[in-house]
């Protein structure tokens, strides 16, 4: 027996608030709203399915852990990718980069001054702060990346290249 979210969305939202039965049922378009669930939330939807599964066909234990290791995979993965964006972007700290302006503009190329990770935790990418300019860009703009050299003592330094 497969676990379906919005099902399980539907029946926990029945057992803990009865609806009459002229009540229209719920819309699928407000559960889907929020696109991701905690994992409190998984194991609140998994504990009420288990309370509510019919006695003759009981869940599969091999299926419902199946779905935790999936589900916990899941959150791992994305940690570790947002972890690696803002590796990456503040690697980018003190570079020269060249961002494309998606609106048919030139490109623009200046030095990254900062990155702004306020979005990271709702899920958005972390944004660059270029100067020269007004606008922040998403890692996914820069198209060219110049890192400075390191300088040794005595010698100016000069800007290696590299591409993302």
């Amino acid at each position: 027996m497969q676990l379906d979210p919005l099902n399980l969305v539907r029946r926990a939202n029945s057992a803990i608030t009865p609806t009459p039965a002229s009540a229209p049922a719920a819309s699928t378009a407000t559960s889907s709203q929020q696109s991701t669930i905690s994992i409190q939330d998984f194991m609140q939807l998994l504990s009420t399915e288990m309370a509510n599964q019919d006695p003759l066909q009981p869940m599969d234990p091999t299926q419902t852990m199946t779905q935790l290791a999936q589900f916990t995979n899941l959150q791992q993965t994305s940690a570790l990718a947002q972890s690696q964006s803002l590796a990456t972007g503040n690697s980018y700290l003190g570079s020269q980069v060249t961002v494309s302006n998606g609106q048919g503009l030139a490109p623009l190329t200046g030095t990254v001054t900062a990155v702004d990770t306020s979005g990271v935790a709702a899920g958005s990418p972390p944004q660059l702060v270029v100067s020269g300019s007004t606008q922040e860009y998403p890692l996914s703009d820069v198209t060219l990346v110049q890192y400075p050299a390191p300088a040794s003592p005595g010698t100016a330094a000069t800007p290696s290249s590299g591409t993302q």
